[in-house]
């Protein structure tokens, strides 16, 4: 029963019913509080949530059991990175790509965090692997869009918001994406 919940969990992560996915696992934990894949996922669901000091307490918790789960260490990274301690987030993400280094997910989260400490060849390089690997994640393409405009590089960012504008993602992000576009068709950026 519970590994098919944990499942459903995933699935529901990963398709961002992050409230759902955190009922499933919170019911799982209080019958196995030492399943793993459920703290790993609780983990996960905490750091995306915004709920970064209780992620941070499960991700370690968890890690000290499994210290080859990339995506563990990418969770604790992000989860680092947004209590805005860099240099955790850093440390984290890196052992994630060391065990994960083909992981969309991980090359565009590292590339953010460079981005924000003004490392903006080694950011945009980052955004770049995760594109080519996976160039339908809205996320991405975000993170490239603003990549570009930070290099002042607005054709490119004009030609990469028209591919994010067939996917389908937040109305948030699409409605910035268009402004963007818009102000780059107008001149004003």
């Amino acid at each position: 029963m519970n590994a098919n919940a944990i499942d459903i969990a995933e699935n529901l992560i990963l398709t961002g019913y992050l409230r759902e996915a955190k009922k499933i696992l919170s019911t799982i934990l209080l019958d196995e509080p030492d399943n793993d894949r459920a703290v790993c996922y609780m983990g996960i669901v905490l750091t995306e949530t915004g709920e970064n000091e209780k992620a941070i307490k499960t991700l370690d918790y968890y890690i000290r059991k499994h210290t080859d789960n990339a995506e563990a260490w990418e969770a604790l990274g992000c989860a680092w990175f947004k209590k805005g301690d860099l240099a955790k987030a850093e440390e984290y993400l890196l052992r994630a790509e060391n065990l994960s280094s083909e992981s969309p997910s991980i090359l565009r989260n590292i590339g953010v965090l460079y981005g924000i400490q003004n490392k903006p060849q080694e950011s945009h390089s980052y955004i770049m692997k995760s594109y080519d690997l996976n160039p339908y994640d809205y996320r991405t393409l975000y993170a490239l869009t603003y990549s570009h405009l930070n290099s002042k590089q607005f054709e490119e960012a004009k030609v990469v918001i028209e591919e994010a504008l067939y996917l389908d993602f937040p109305e948030d992000i699409r409605k910035e994406l268009e402004l963007i576009y818009t102000k780059i068709q107008i001149g004003w950026l």
